[in-house]
């Protein structure tokens, strides 16, 4: 397993809920550290300016993080913090912008709106685990090209190619593909190991 919480989200994303006149605006990043999320924390607050709380919940691997901001202890970081650990996510940060309606919602009526406005932004996140593939180059003349592209488009994910003698394709892929390239090659053409990468491949919700 790469991490310890697997899944990463691709985009920012926001979900909006309202609960007894009161507002909840749902913010779920991306982030890689304490550093990132305090710089998206402080550019939510000036697209959701004169808040009653900006109350926030994060996890970067072994690092986890939560803030009521004011809201009673416990009713707010935390379950949404529990939140982001149910759903096996890293390198996020969430953000629950609160514009207070005038109506107490409760130790328990907190508790709940702060999940649901997480797990709403959850919801529309789209997932990807992060998994390990190797970055390659094969070249191979051009009577070969159109299986080439069958099976690299099949198999892989081509990131570029090349025209000069012969045409070199650049691909990710989570396997070894030299059997079947020079299967359809009859051993003329061999790809060659760049260099191992992290790539982030999408995941149903």
């Amino acid at each position: 397993m790469y991490n310890v919480y697997m899944f990463h989200i691709k985009s920012e994303v926001i979900s909006e809920i309202e609960i007894k006149k009161s507002k909840f605006f749902g913010i779920l990043s991306p982030a890689t550290s304490i550093e990132e999320a305090k710089e998206i924390l402080s550019d939510v607050r000036k697209r959701y300016p004169n808040a009653t709380h900006y109350c926030t919940a994060m996890i970067f691997d072994n690092i986890q993080r939560s803030n009521d901001d004011g809201e009673p202890s416990g009713t707010a970081g935390l379950p949404m913090l529990e939140c982001l650990r149910h759903k096996d996510l890293n390198n996020v940060v969430m953000i629950v912008v609160r514009y207070f309606g005038g109506t107490l919602l409760g130790t328990g009526g907190l508790v709940k709106a702060y999940q649901q406005s997480t797990l709403s932004a959850i919801e529309k996140a789209v997932l990807t685990l992060p998994v390990e593939a190797g970055l390659y180059t094969v070249s191979a003349s051009y009577d070969l090209i159109n299986r080439m592209e069958m099976l690299l488009r099949k198999e892989a994910e081509i990131t570029d190619r090349q025209y000069d003698e012969k045409v070199t394709f650049t691909y990710l892929s989570e396997k070894d593909l030299t059997e079947q390239i020079q299967e359809i090659s009859n051993g003329s053409a061999k790809p060659t190991l760049v260099e191992n990468v992290i790539i982030e491949k999408p995941v149903s919700n």
